[in-house]
């Protein structure tokens, strides 16, 4: 495992042009260190990936980044601002939206009027479903842009979103999370569970949305990770073990070792 300086030194790049910083971030349960004093600092690159074997604390690190897991100890700094302390609500108020985790599809919606609730939300800060048909009206052109900007087709929109094959689901979830309008999009295994197709579409989808935001991504597969992450974070034993690009982080020796373990 890393050190404690190490763990600093190769996370902290310097907060003066950082979007999101997490300082000296510790998340303990029951005395197990699932974070351990985390540095890190993400600037305005376009995607970052976060990859780790199993148990690294990519789960716990997002949930804190997401306002789901409150730290031991430690701070989480929005634009130079302390969020440490918000709810998940008010993360994503403040621009950090978690996809597939922070929002969810109402199955016997349509297609269409999930994105309209979504819009509606973030306009009124209200969660009643649809409550005025004059709302609906004054949201549906936004809710169609959002649905073509994920290439979900027209015939399928006013179907109900239950209906839709799982990848297209997986679209929809991404619809809904940019009718908040995030500065900082946080998806948790986009890819999980796909086919070969959705995940080239899926991938393809997100390279096209970290355009518009920064996008930090949790992801087993290494292959999307590749193709999509301008840096690379990798976590060990709750720590940050190196961050770079793709091709400099696979060719580590810790990393290697973090995944297969160490030649005996």
């Amino acid at each position: 495992m890393p050190s404690e300086s190490e763990n600093s030194l190769a996370t902290a790049p310097g907060s003066a042009g950082s979007l999101l910083e997490l300082k000296s971030i510790t998340v303990s349960f029951g005395g197990f260190l699932a974070v351990n004093n985390v540095n890190l600092a993400f600037e305005k690159k376009p995607v970052y990936g976060i990859i780790g074997p199993n148990g690294a604390g990519k789960t716990t690190l997002f949930n804190v980044l997401s306002g789901f897991c409150r730290p031991t100890d430690g701070q989480l700094l929005f634009h130079g601002r302390d969020i440490t302390l918000l709810a998940p609500e008010g993360v994503a108020r403040r621009g950090i939206v978690r996809s597939f985790q922070i929002t969810s599809i109402f199955p016997h919606l349509t297609v269409v009027d999930n994105v309209v609730l979504s819009i509606q939300r973030r306009q009124s800060g209200g969660t009643r479903l649809l409550a005025r048909a004059g709302w609906r009206r004054s949201y549906i052109g936004e809710a169609n842009e959002l649905l073509d900007q994920v290439r979900i087709p027209s015939a399928l929109r006013d179907a109900p979103a239950n209906d839709l094959p799982y990848g297209r689901k997986r679209a929809l979830e991404l619809a809904i999370s940019l009718a908040a309008r995030p500065e900082i999009l946080l998806l948790d295994e986009p890819t999980a569970g796909m086919t070969i197709p959705d995940i080239a579409r899926t991938t393809e989808l997100i390279s096209r949305l970290s355009k518009e935001c920064m996008v930090v991504v949790v992801e087993h597969n290494l292959g999307v990770v590749s193709d999509l992450a301008n840096e690379i974070i990798v976590m060990q034993q709750g720590c940050i073990l190196t961050r770079g690009r793709y091709e400099e982080v696979r060719k580590d020796q810790r990393v290697i070792e973090a995944y297969l373990g160490k030649r005996q």
